[in-house]
């Protein structure tokens, strides 16, 4: 048996299992990315809360993320380092990192 997840409810689960882990900014940019990732593969994925806490980090702004990877001056613009070595979700007041 399956239970399609929409918007409403991505947010709610993340509610309750851990929620002051991300903006509600950053989980509309989450599950939009993750909606386009299901109909691009062609598959549906497991809502996993705790996996995708573990996967993602939102940071206030993209030098900041990129600090947090070991970015520093003279090496191009923070978002571009970021977006050679993984995913990066940029939304209204922050950016969400796919960790690596």
């Amino acid at each position: 048996m399956k239970l399609t997840v929409n918007e409403s409810l991505f947010l709610q689960s993340f509610r309750q299992t851990r929620p002051d882990q991300f903006s509600r900014t950053a989980l509309a940019a989450l599950f939009e990315y993750l909606q386009e990732m299901d109909r691009e593969s062609g598959s549906e994925m497991e809502l996993d809360v705790i996996a995708l806490c573990c996967d993602w980090t939102e940071y206030a702004d993209e030098q900041e993320a990129a600090e947090a990877y070991g970015w520093e001056e003279g090496q191009g613009k923070p978002v571009d380092f970021l977006r050679e070595n993984t995913t990066v979700l940029e939304f209204a007041g922050g950016i969400l990192v796919q960790n690596y």
